[in-house]
């Protein structure tokens, strides 16, 4: 006659528990997403808008440059500017420096600039804070008078800290973002961007060492605002 242990019996049943209880347990940021969809475009309006120092702001302060005063041929030229914001929901301080060389056609006449930029600073929003440097190198086309507007074409990227006050457990990130314009356009006689594309490519890290890449294009829809889209998920905002 065959007996059953009742210390067999509870073995499988204790070693299932404490598989499920370790499973619980598990760190709850593991079992987060990094960084969800809808995370990612608003981290794109922040690189893009001008209204946090994104990369509108020096393009545009580029064509303010080009419009008041060209230089001559084949010199280069260079300045500074800083732009800060304290009111309302978004904050931002921001240093850049440009410089530029102009190219002329044979009779003298510019064509177009090759710009390079460099940044730092910090921004609030409602939802994230950063701190980040950034680099970028734009050619603006359209520069002959007979030019309605500039067309800018290059890459631009901001390299930082990130931290986001949205969920429970709110990301904090070192983050690379790379923005890829093509044929930006910006109308001469206000500096509002009119059209253009790009792709964007953001590589978030958190403190564990956990890493993440994301890619999105950028569409510039004429009326003020352009519209990201990360993995099927497209969002709008303004300029």
């Amino acid at each position: 006659m065959h007996f059953f242990n009742r210390n067999q019996m509870l073995l499988p049943i204790a070693l299932l528990t404490t598989t499920l209880l370790l499973a619980c347990r598990k760190d709850a940021e593991e079992v987060v997403e990094l960084l969800t969809n809808s995370e990612a475009a608003e981290i794109v309006e922040n690189a893009v808008t001008s209204r946090s120092a994104g990369v509108a702001m020096p393009a545009e302060e580029m064509a303010k440059m080009l419009e008041a005063d060209l230089g001559d041929c084949g010199i280069p030229g260079d300045t500074s500017f800083q732009r800060s914001s304290t009111a309302g929901p978004v904050t931002y301080n921001y240093l850049f420096d440009l410089n530029w060389l102009i190219n002329c056609n044979n009779l003298g006449v510019p064509q177009d600039a090759q710009v390079g930029i460099a940044g730092n600073g910090t921004f609030n929003t409602q939802r994230w804070s950063g701190n980040n440097t950034a680099a970028g190198t734009l050619t603006f086309a359209g520069l002959n008078p007979q030019a309605t507007a500039y067309t800018v074409n290059g890459s631009y990227t901001l390299d930082g800290g990130l931290s986001g006050n949205l969920r429970k457990i709110d990301p904090t990130l070192d983050v690379e973002i790379t923005v890829n314009l093509t044929d930006l356009t910006i109308r001469k006689s206000d500096r509002f961007i009119t059209g253009g594309t790009g792709t964007v490519v953001i590589t978030a890290t958190n403190g564990r060492g956990r890493s993440e890449t994301v890619n999105g294009t950028l569409v510039f829809n004429g009326d003020g605002t352009a519209t990201v889209t990360v993995n099927g998920f497209s969002y709008t905002f303004s300029l």
